[in-house]
């Protein structure tokens, strides 16, 4: 194998790994986007249900009434 065929030969490798590390690297920033947007959830549903706990729900607009009519068995 001359030296011209190595060279080659190693420019095409670094050309596909150089390919691969870009895909890779695209994958790990839409799984860092992902990760920010399930956080951000998360932590949205820890609020309501801390709220939820703490008697702090819907329950403080509604009257007892209104209460009432909402959670108002299915049969009725």
């Amino acid at each position: 194998m001359s030296s011209e065929e190595r060279i080659i030969e190693l420019e095409t490798k670094l050309a596909y790994l150089e390919t691969q590390f870009e895909d890779l690297n695209n994958v790990v920033l839409e799984q860092a986007t992902t990760i920010r947007h399930l956080k951000a959830k998360l932590s949205m549903n820890e609020s309501k249900i801390e709220d939820l706990e703490n008697g702090r729900g819907e329950n403080e607009t509604l009257s007892a009434t209104e209460i009432a009519a909402r959670d108002k068995p299915p049969h009725y």
